[in-house]
């Protein structure tokens, strides 16, 4: 069985409003064993609707459409949907009421144009909106299976989970579908890739691979007989962490970050940085981790010469020889943190976000990054492609799997 996807509204196209619809979507059809053929975005116009959706219904037994369901002229999804399928739109007088009831609630009388969202199609069922105005609706048609789901994101989100889900999983209660992501970091997906194929065949079960800045996640994915499935995830996890050790380092619902936060509570570690070029962003991504007190002692974001000599103590004299940005300041950085908040662990990134460097010239993307730890400092010298936002984040993501590694 598989699905095609249907977001409508000048707003995506125009890029005013992100598209996370589809994303959501596909992931939500892909756990039930639903393959996504297709995801479109189409313009709020009755042809270019029916158009994609006269497509979809070529190829999939199921087509969600969402947005388009509003009060306002620009919202045709459901008047295009009936005239494709033929079907006249009938007033529900529940939802009438309804909606008249939401308006009273607020204190205002009910614009004559809203009486539109409380129309169906002909034999097709109107899915309740708790977060809003515009129903849904589910029309099931000659083996076919089309879905008009509002398009703000928090409402199009509560309707799937409490409305169409339980009608997919009604569809495939037969088979089951199974996802197991791997997240690797420190290889690249070329070479990611090559060391795959070198283990043989992936017919089953399929395996994609994204590419997420310097991490690459690996879904395997398996449908059908539940214990084929399983035994199938299992045996290619077991083959692909044989084969890439610690490049590997979580799965599924686990970040860099949170995988870090584990092993140094684990080993009962605390953490302090000091960071310059990334500007506070690996402090800001440590204490998005829940209950990260236990371990991060603070942070000290010394961007300037001033800050490294003055709030760090870094030896001025190291700093007029090496360079503000070189592999001497970013450790004498993280043993300053680790001793400045009395950690056993301490970080410290020195780099240049861009463009070069006035005082070092030190050329764009050029980072190193220390971790003090015991009686050792290890750093890392970095060349960071892309803007300046593009080498903080990378920067953070790989100091954090150098403390990773240096925590194995």
């Amino acid at each position: 069985m598989q699905a095609d996807i249907i977001c409508v509204g000048n707003e995506i196209l125009t890029g005013l409003v992100e598209n996370s619809n589809a994303g959501y979507l596909a992931r939500k059809l892909w756990s039930l064993g639903i393959s996504v053929r297709s995801s479109a975005v189409v313009a709020d116009q009755a042809e270019a609707i029916g158009e994609a959706l006269n497509t979809a219904l070529e190829y999939s037994e199921i087509v969600i459409l969402t947005g388009g369901l509003g009060p306002t002229d620009d919202d045709l999804s459901r008047e295009a949907v009936a005239a494709h399928l033929g079907l006249p739109l009938v007033e529900d007088k529940e939802a009438v009421r309804k909606l008249e009831a939401f308006f009273a609630g607020r204190g205002y009388e009910m614009p004559a144009s809203n009486r539109r969202q409380a129309c169906v199609i002909e034999g097709g069922i109107l899915l309740p909106n708790r977060l809003g105005t515009a129903p849904g609706m589910l029309i099931r048609l000659e083996g076919r299976m089309i879905i008009l789901l509002p398009g703000p994101p928090n409402e199009m989100t509560s309707m799937f989970e409490e409305s169409v889900l339980p009608a997919l999983r009604e569809e495939k209660k037969d088979t089951v579908a199974m996802a197991k992501t791997l997240k690797c970091v420190g290889i690249g997906e070329s070479l990611l890739e090559q060391k795959i194929k070198a283990l043989g065949s992936w017919e089953y079960p399929e395996i994609s691979y994204v590419a997420r800045g310097y991490e690459v996640f690996l879904q395997l994915k398996a449908n059908g007989n539940p214990e084929q499935a399983k035994a199938a995830i299992r045996g290619a996890e077991e083959r692909l962490r044989a084969a890439l050790g610690d490049n590997i380092y979580g799965s599924d619902d686990d970040t860099l970050t949170s995988v870090v936060a584990d092993m140094l509570v684990e080993n009962n570690l605390t953490l302090a940085l000091a960071e310059s070029c990334s500007g506070g962003l690996l402090s800001d991504t440590i204490t998005d981790v829940p209950g990260s007190s236990r371990f991060y002692r603070g942070g000290i974001v010394a961007y300037s010469r001033f800050a490294k000599t003055e709030l760090l103590g870094v030896d001025e004299d190291l700093i007029n020889r090496e360079g503000l940005v070189s592999e001497a300041t970013a450790k004498a950085m993280a043993l300053a943190a680790r001793m400045k908040f009395n950690s056993q662990v301490g970080i410290g990134i020195t780099g240049v976000a861009g463009p070069q460097s006035d005082e070092d010239n030190r050329p764009p993307g050029l980072v190193y990054t220390a971790v003090a730890l015991e009686n050792e400092v290890y750093c890392h010298e970095l060349s960071l492609l892309g803007g300046r936002r593009a080498v903080k984040e990378r920067a953070s993501q790989l100091t954090l799997d150098l403390l990773r590694r240096c925590l194995l």
